[in-house]
C-alpha cells in the first residue's frame, strides 16, 4: 500500500535513497516488531519524500539585477544606472541606451572637471548662499546615465546633487528638482568627441522634488536575506596636481 508514494518523478536521490531504508527496515526488522516498524519508517520515509519532492520542483531563484552600480574616483562619488531603467529625459539625436563602464565615468568626470570652470564662467543661480558649483565639486554625489546618438557615439549625462535630505534615495532612481540653486546641476559629456556641453543649474528658490513622469522599472533581485553589500567600483582616474584641487 505504500509504493503509491513511489509515483511521480519528483524525488530526489536522498528521498530515494530513504525508501531504500524503509524497505530495508521492512524487511529485515525482527518480526514482533515488524508492524511497528512498518509504520515508523513509512512516516518517515513520508516527510523526507514530502520535503524533498517539494526541494525537486522546478525552482528558478531570480537572477540578481543591481539596476545601479556605486562609483568612488578620486575626487567624485556617485551611482551609475543601467541602460535598461527607466528614465524622463533624453538628449539630441539619441538612438538608445549603454551602461557606462569604469573607463567611460572615469573620462567623463575628467573631461567635466577640466572644462567645468570655463563653462559655468557667469556663474548663473550661484549667488549669495548658493555654492558655486566648480569650486565645491566634490561635495556633490553624481548619478550618471548613458545615451546613444545615431552617430554611434557614447553620451553620458550627469546629475549632481548637494543635498543630505535625498542622499539614500541617490541610489535607488534620478532625482530631478526645481529650485535650490547651485545645489542642482547637470551636465552632458560626449565620449567620443570629448564635448561637454549642456550645462544646466536649477534657479534659485525653495527646492521641489520633481516627480518622475516614469516609474522606475521592476528591480529583480534576490531575497532580502540574501542580499550582498553593493560593491564601490574605484575607477583609479589618476589627475595632474592642477586638476585634483577643486
Amino acid at each position: 500500500m505504500y509504493e503509491v508514494f513511489l509515483n511521480g518523478d519528483n524525488f530526489s536521490a536522498l528521498g530515494k535513497i530513504f525508501f531504500a531504508i524503509y524497505r530495508f527496515l521492512s524487511t529485515f526488522a525482527k518480526q514482533n516488531y515488524r508492524h511497528n516498524m512498518k509504520k515508523i519508517a513509512f512516516f518517515i520515509c513520508l516527510m523526507v519524500l514530502c520535503f524533498s519532492g517539494i526541494k525537486a520542483q522546478d525552482f528558478i531563484v531570480p537572477e540578481e539585477v543591481w539596476y545601479h552600480t556605486e562609483v568612488l574616483g578620486s575626487n567624485y562619488h556617485g551611482y551609475v544606472f543601467n541602460k535598461d531603467w527607466d528614465v524622463d529625459i533624453m538628449v539630441e539625436n539619441q538612438d538608445g541606451r549603454f551602461t557606462p563602464e569604469d573607463i567611460d565615468i572615469a573620462k567623463a568626470e575628467k573631461l567635466m572637471q577640466k572644462k567645468i570652470a570655463y563653462l559655468n564662467r557667469n556663474h548663473e543661480n550661484q549667488e549669495g548662499m548658493c555654492p558655486v558649483i566648480d569650486e565645491h565639486l566634490r561635495k556633490y554625489t553624481r548619478q550618471y546615465v548613458g545615451f546613444t546618438d545615431i552617430n554611434g557615439a557614447k553620451i553620458i549625462w550627469i546629475n549632481a546633487v548637494w543635498d543630505e535630505k535625498v542622499e539614500k534615495q541617490l541610489s535607488q532612481d534620478i532625482i530631478r528638482t526645481a529650485g535650490g540653486c547651485g545645489h542642482y546641476w547637470s551636465i552632458k559629456v560626449n565620449l567620443d568627441t570629448e564635448k561637454v556641453y549642456g550645462l544646466d543649474v536649477n534657479e534659485t528658490g525653495d527646492v521641489q522634488y520633481i516627480p518622475r513622469n516614469k516609474k522606475p522599472g521592476p528591480r529583480i533581485s534576490k531575497p532580502k536575506n540574501q542580499h550582498k553589500v553593493p560593491r564601490i567600483r574605484k575607477t583609479g582616474i589618476m589627475h595632474n596636481p592642477s586638476e585634483a584641487t577643486f
